[in-house]
């Protein structure tokens, strides 16, 4: 039981600190693979050659730059990356995601 807990515990902990926003600003004119490996990768791993599997209402620039801004429950907010750089970093993650 107290080995449960732990493990329950160090769970929750680690996704808290996921959650957490992210001081990264990447340099201007950063491209969007560079910023996924200095940023991205330590969470979101390639496997198949693909990063995500993207419903297709959320395969896009913008639903992509908008959950890089804002984060969610378990991912990290990276309000410094803006503007082309976003941009960029949201057509690498389109480019190398499987859409569903």
């Amino acid at each position: 039981m107290k080995k449960a807990c732990l493990t329950i515990t160090m769970a929750a902990l680690a996704m808290a600190g996921c959650s957490k926003p992210n001081n990264y600003t990447p340099a201007a004119g950063d491209l969007g693979a560079d910023i996924f490996k200095a940023a991205c990768v330590e969470c979101h791993k390639m496997e198949n050659g693909k990063i995500f599997e993207l419903a297709a209402d959320k395969a896009s620039v913008a639903a992509i730059a908008k959950k890089v801004t804002e984060g969610g429950t378990i991912m990290a907010s990276f309000p410094n990356i803006k503007g082309e750089e976003l941009k960029g970093l949201s057509q690498y993650v389109i480019d190398n995601s499987k859409v569903k």
